[in-house]
C-alpha cells in the first residue's frame, strides 16, 4: 500500500490507496494543503490557485477516484468512499495534519472527512456543498447532463444539446483511459449525484477541526442559505460568501477565494 510509483512528470506521481492507483501532483514546501477538485474535473481545476499557495505551503492536487489520470473505480463513486481514499492518502504519504480544501464534489468529500476522521487534518475549507438537492440542480441533471436517474444517462441528448461538454470530458478523462470512457464516468457520476448526502445535526457536531464553509452568493445548486445552515451547526466554524459567483463562475473569482483561504490557514496556524 505504501509503495510509490515512478515519477509521471516533473510534479506528478501515482500512489496506491484504497484499491486503486491515484494520481497527484505537488509543488512547494511547508505545511501540506490538499486541493480536491469538483466532479468531472481534474486537479488542473486548481491551476490558478497553486502559484499563490506554493510559495508558503506544499500544495497537493490529486485527480480523484475515476477522474483524470486516476484509475477507474470498481465501486460506485460516493463521497464516503472518496473520503476514505484521502484519509488513506494522508496516512500513506505520511502527511502531518494537512489542510484540506474542496469545491463541489471535493467539498462534499472534505465534509465527510471532517465528520468521520477528526484530528486527521489541520483544518478544512469546504466549498460549494449541498445540504439538500435543489430543484434547479435536479432540472439541470435531467436536462443538459442527461441524467434521467441513477445510472441512467441519455448520451444522445447530451450529444444533441451539449456536444462541447463531451469534447471537454474526452480531453480531461478519455485521454488517460479508453475511448468512450466519458460515458462510464457520467454513469458513475449520475449514481453519486442522484443519491445526495444526508447529514444531520449530530453529524455536524462531530466536526472538531477548524472549518471554513465558502460558497458563491449566486449558486443555485449549493445555495449560500445551505452553507449558512451548515456553518451554524459546527462549533467555531467560519463562513465566507464570494460575491458575484455562481457554481460555475467561481473560477472567475479565484483571486478572492485565494485571499479567503490563505487568511483562514494563516489564522489557524497562528492559533496553534
Amino acid at each position: 500500500m505504501s509503495e510509490l510509483a515512478t515519477v509521471e512528470n516533473d510534479q506528478g506521481r501515482y500512489i496506491q490507496v484504497n484499491g486503486l492507483r491515484l494520481y497527484y501532483e505537488s509543488c512547494g514546501e511547508g505545511i501540506p494543503v490538499i486541493l480536491l477538485h469538483g466532479g468531472l474535473e481534474t486537479g488542473q481545476m486548481w491551476a490558478p490557485v497553486v502559484p499563490s499557495f506554493s510559495s508558503d505551503y506544499k500544495v497537493i492536487t490529486p485527480d480523484t477516484r475515476a477522474h483524470g489520470r486516476t484509475d477507474e473505480s470498481d465501486e460506485n463513486i460516493s463521497y464516503p468512499l472518496m473520503a476514505e481514499d484521502f484519509a488513506q492518502f494522508i496516512q500513506v504519504l505520511g502527511l502531518n495534519k494537512p489542510f484540506v480544501a474542496g469545491y463541489s464534489d471535493g467539498g462534499q468529500t472534505a465534509l465527510y472527512m471532517a465528520i468521520n476522521y477528526p484530528g486527521l487534518a489541520r483544518g478544512y475549507m469546504i466549498g460549494a456543498t449541498e445540504l439538500a438537492m435543489t430543484d434547479e440542480w435536479r432540472q439541470m441533471m435531467q436536462g443538459a447532463l442527461g441524467f434521467e436517474g441513477p445510472g441512467n444517462v441519455d448520451f444522445e441528448r447530451i450529444a444533441q444539446v451539449n456536444p462541447e461538454f463531451i469534447q471537454t470530458l474526452q480531453i480531461k478523462h478519455d485521454a488517460f483511459h479508453t475511448p468512450g470512457y466519458w460515458k462510464t464516468l457520467l454513469v458513475q457520476a449520475s449514481q453519486c449525484w442522484w443519491d445526495p448526502p444526508v447529514h444531520t445535526e449530530v453529524d455536524f457536531a462531530k466536526i472538531t477541526d477548524p472549518t471554513l464553509f465558502w460558497c458563491g452568493d449566486r449558486d443555485i445548486f449549493c445555495p449560500p442559505e445551505q452553507s449558512l445552515e451548515m456553518y451554524r451547526m459546527v462549533k467555531g466554524a467560519e463562513l465566507a460568501v464570494i460575491p458575484n459567483a455562481d457554481h460555475f463562475t467561481m473560477a472567475q473569482q479565484f483571486d478572492l477565494v485565494i485571499e479567503v483561504l490563505l487568511n483562514f490557514m494563516k489564522r489557524v496556524i497562528e492559533a496553534k
